[in-house]
């Protein structure tokens, strides 16, 4: 991987310093090919050596609206060539495309106006028009990171002015909806009918800071050029190179990358500790690590067996052993405890083996014939434990923890899309799996909610076959998204979590904890995004730091 990345490397060295040596000033007219120049010396000028930014990623698809992975990173990859109405940094929601706002009376119609510098990058003019096309196509063609749902109409006033008219109120929709649709060029996309298969160079066209020059579907290579027309200003790369990297700390060591988003965070500190010459910097952990039931599985549907299976679980041993102590204790609420949502109040779950066994018995859930498991109405509750291979040690902790308590778990390792798969379409007893997309609104908590609502969630968070149903649930979370009280919205959300934490229609296990480390002797600047970057993603990967940050090399 080292050699194929130096390799790469070189190669772009190489084609660039060709490409700049024989391109014609942007000024020159076609007819003056043989007009004499002053060479860059004469003329006073210096020519600096290219901004190469390098950094690891995962291979997430071509990086288009409809064509990149439903996962958070996916999205990140598209948000870096196409803008949204608004974004988030480190202080919250901030104009983008909308260089201001405002919200009727009712709360039910948001006017934007438009910054009347921005261009697509094949130089056409990003108006009204393609702000009402884009929402429109989103409605005929349902993306999977973000719903346009709560949309009613989208009116074109003037060429930077355009008019969201929604259902309903509905307060998360500057973060969750206008901080997410990507902004598409009519002139391009008006014609394309199969989204999912439109992966041409017009198909990255937008108005970001940086234009996918290749993506090599093999390696998982991604190379980005700087949009030198950019309307926020200069970005303050000339490319960024990002590849799949085995081991992302000896490569930052080595100077085979300049920023390590995806180290592990025991790696991370140690680096800390050892070397002052690399910047360590830890954001919030907004990836929640879970246990899902198939509630088709009658037994299952009994909350003092979820209760007993919770209880079982030392959770605070789990994170030491399994994850080494790079992550936090779930909490039974679900939501995060750094969270401006989070309540405490909520019921506890202290590991304790007896009070498990307690509410087994309570339930007739017993162990009839001295085998070691437990049965119910004559049914061994034996099940299969699906989990993807790097969450093993996970998956075999858990397994003693249930099996104190006579439940057996056979732990079935494989991809972590296959998991992904099988949980979404339904066909699983038990599984682990976790996601990001964890930050943020309330409306996270959509991922509970068996009943119609215009709340909309990522696909990676959802849970397929028969879900856990729950009245009281569904309409509180169906009424606090239209509370316009932001106490009264709090009040609403944490009955949600103390519902969540008595009915556990999910067992919270633990948060990740997030962290990045890079050199900053080539590049500075780096912020993790607050409630995370668009849909609460837990990463680095804020665009605005290739326009904020500041080259050093």
């Amino acid at each position: 991987m080292k050699k194929l990345l130096s390799i790469i490397l070189a190669m772009l060295m190489v084609l660039s310093f060709a490409a700049c040596s024989n391109k014609q000033p942007e000024s020159t007219p076609a007819n003056a090919e043989n007009a004499e120049e002053p060479a860059a010396e004469e003329a006073g000028e210096t020519l600096r050596e290219e901004r190469v930014l390098r950094m690891d990623g995962d291979n997430l698809g071509y990086p288009s609206v409809y064509t990149s992975s439903p996962k958070g990173r996916g999205y990140l990859l598209v948000s870096f060539t196409f803008d949204t109405l608004v974004w988030k940094d480190e202080t919250g929601t901030i104009p983008l495309l909308a260089k201001e706002w405002k919200v009727s009376e009712d709360n039910k119609t948001y006017t934007f106006y438009l910054n009347d510098n921005v261009k697509f990058t094949d130089g056409q003019p990003l108006t009204a028009e393609d702000v009402k096309f884009s929402f429109d196509y989103l409605k005929e063609h349902p993306y999977q990171w973000v719903s346009v749902d709560p949309v009613e109409t989208v009116t074109v006033i003037d060429e930077t002015t355009v008019e969201i008219a929604l259902k309903d109120i509905f307060v998360p929709f500057l973060t969750d909806v206008a901080g997410n649709v990507p902004i598409m060029p009519k002139h391009i996309w008006e014609s394309v009918t199969e989204p999912e298969k439109f992966n041409t160079a017009e198909a990255v066209v937008g108005s970001g800071p940086l234009i996918l020059e290749s993506y090599d579907k093999e390696s998982g290579v991604y190379v980005f050029n700087a949009n030198k027309d950019y309307f926020l200003g200069e970005v303050q790369i000339d490319k960024l190179i990002m590849s799949s990297i085995e081991n992302t700390k000896e490569a930052l060591v080595a100077d085979e990358i300049d920023m390590a988003a995806n180290i592990k965070y025991g790696e991370a500190m140690k680096l800390k500790e050892e070397n002052s010459k690399y910047k360590v910097i830890e954001g919030p952990g907004l990836w929640v690590g879970r246990m899902y039931f198939n509630f088709g599985v009658e037994e299952l549907n009994i909350k003092e067996l979820r209760q007993a299976m919770y209880y079982a679980i030392n959770r605070n041993e789990l994170v030491e052993k399994a994850r080494k102590g790079a992550a936090d204790p779930g909490n039974p609420g679900h939501i995060h405890p750094t969270s401006e949502w989070y309540s405490s109040d909520v019921k506890a779950y202290d590991y304790d083996v007896d009070k498990a066994k307690e509410l087994l018995t309570s339930v007739n859930i017993a162990d009839s014939n001295g085998d070691g498991i437990v049965e119910y109405n004559g049914k061994e509750l034996a099940y299969e434990f699906i989990v993807s291979e790097e969450y093993v040690p996970v998956a075999e902790l858990l397994k003693k923890y249930l099996g104190d308590i006579g439940i057996s778990i056979e732990v079935k390792a494989m991809d972590q899309n296959s998991v992904a798969s099988l949980i979404k379409e339904g066909k699983f007893t038990l599984a682990f799996n976790g996601h990001g997309s964890f930050g943020g609104d309330p409306v996270l908590l959509k991922g509970f909610v068996s009943e119609e609502t215009q709340a909309s969630t990522p696909q990676v968070t959802t849970q397929g076959g028969q879900s856990w149903y729950n009245k009281e649930f569904n309409e509180i979370f169906n009424r606090q998204l239209s509370e316009l009280d932001k106490n009264a919205r709090y009040e609403s959300v944490a009955k949600l979590q103390k519902i969540i934490a008595e009915e556990l229609p999910t067992l919270t296990l633990y948060y990740n904890k997030s962290c990045s480390s890079y050199n900053p002797e080539v590049f500075d600047g780096w912020f993790y995004t607050k409630d995370g970057v668009a849909l609460a993603v837990p990463t680095i990967h804020n665009k605005l730091v290739f326009v904020r940050g500041q080259w050093n090399k």
